[in-house]
């Protein structure tokens, strides 16, 4: 399984999932992480003004294509239902830090926060 982070450094959660410039990707396997990969995001960060937010979508899930789950500090509803319907399950936090959601996740106690969706 690969779980895709939402951040700006590769250590802090970012608060918004369109906002964040990069992910950190995380492969979990036999209930451990074995594999932990940075994919810069910044080359679509914020919306293009020559396309539609359907496509700077597009783009953004084309990254994670290969993620069952994303971690984001919050999203907008629109990517909510777009990783959703892309078969990527979103799960918002307001843990600040990728290690510890990831600690969470592994030992079954990541919660998913659908407050932080707008």
């Amino acid at each position: 399984m690969k779980i895709a982070i939402v951040s700006d450094d590769g250590t802090t959660i970012h608060r918004h999932f369109g906002r964040a410039r990069q992910y950190v990707v995380v492969t979990i396997e036999e209930g451990r992480e074995t594999a932990r990969e940075i994919r810069d995001k910044s080359a679509c960060h914020g919306h293009n003004p020559d396309g539609s937010p359907q496509d700077h979508h597009d783009t953004l899930l084309t990254m994670i294509a290969d993620c069952q789950m994303v971690i984001a500090g919050g999203m907008g509803a629109g990517m909510d239902e777009r990783l959703r319907g892309g078969g990527i399950t979103p799960i918002r936090t307001r843990i600040p830090a990728v290690d510890t959601a990831i600690e969470r996740y592994l030992s079954g106690r990541l919660t998913d926060t659908i407050e932080l969706v707008h």
